[in-house]
């Protein structure tokens, strides 16, 4: 059994979590390889095969899953060294760690997480590590402990996944018994739509049409008549509301009276005047 060092501890957790992650994308792949084959037989109408596929599919997300939340606490120990190799104790700020590293170490296929798990052994005591094995005192985290375990994934969660699925590949699929033909109904499962129009209104008699017909009848002739209206007198004149200016002119010509312009005289006309005709002159004596 290995003693347990600190520099070694370290180190463990640096290849515990290295190998976490690889161990994450290779199950992550897979399992979209997976997927993709159950394409297929969705396709085909083979739903029961596909459903049986996606069982594993759903154990391998959780274990993905799993795997992340035990790698994230081989970092927090790592960060954490100082509490554990202060104390030989277990102290509480590393106890959920501990007991979930430990727990997932028996259902994890990590070598690296089986070395941490001796180490600890040499560090706090056998004891202490089968209580942890086996969770005896619930200090495990409460979520490792469902997605590490064993048992049949719900109908429910299946059905959702081979919908996914479906959805991803644009695959025309539905769950078994969703378009079940047996309907009790007279309609054959089709509902007829609900009037909005109450009973007393939908079975208002003919005469409640005629008497429509009569209004835009009438409504219509009252614009006839009012065109030929229009159209034989003629049309007022527009007067356009008189201006502040225009008022005040109109009162002045109301006091002063109207103005009377003097008539036009036009000058008489004169006679052409003649030239004064010389006299004629006497006949001068005769010499």
């Amino acid at each position: 059994m290995p003693t347990f060092n600190i520099s070694k501890f370290k180190v463990e957790l640096k290849l515990a979590s290295n190998r976490l992650k690889l161990l994450q994308g290779k199950k992550s792949s897979l399992n979209l390889r997976a997927r993709r084959e159950i394409a297929p037989l969705l396709e085909a109408g083979k739903s029961e095969s596909a459903a049986i596929r996606v069982e594993n599919i759903i154990r391998e997300d959780l274990t993905i899953e799993a795997l992340e939340m035990v790698e994230l606490y081989c970092e927090l120990l790592a960060a954490r060294l100082g509490l554990i190799d202060q104390s030989r104790t277990l102290d509480p700020g590393v106890s959920e760690a501990v007991h979930s590293l430990i727990y997932a170490s028996t259902r994890v296929d990590v070598r690296e997480l089986t070395m941490l798990r001796e180490m600890l052994v040499a560090k706090y005591g056998k004891e202490m590590v089968l209580e942890a094995m086996e969770n005896g005192k619930g200090l495990v985290n409460a979520k490792l402990v469902k997605k590490l375990s064993v048992g049949v994934p719900p109908e429910s969660l299946v059905r959702v996944y081979l919908e996914e699925i479906a959805s991803f590949y644009r695959v025309d699929w539905r769950p078994p018994g969703a378009d079940s033909g047996d309907d009790d109904t007279p309609s054959g499962g089709l509902a007829e739509p609900a009037s909005d129009v109450p009973v007393d209104l939908a079975e208002t008699p003919v005469e409640s049409e005629s008497l429509t017909g009569l209004a835009a009848v009438g409504e219509g002739s009252g614009d006839e008549v009012e065109t030929e209206k229009d159209e034989s007198l003629p049309s007022a004149p527009v007067t356009k509301p008189a201006t502040a200016a225009a008022v005040a002119v109109a009162d002045e010509m109301e006091t002063e009276g109207p103005t009377v312009e003097p008539p036009i005289t036009l000058p008489e006309a004169k006679a052409p005047s003649k030239a004064p005709v010389a006299a004629p002159a006497k006949a001068k004596a005769s010499r």
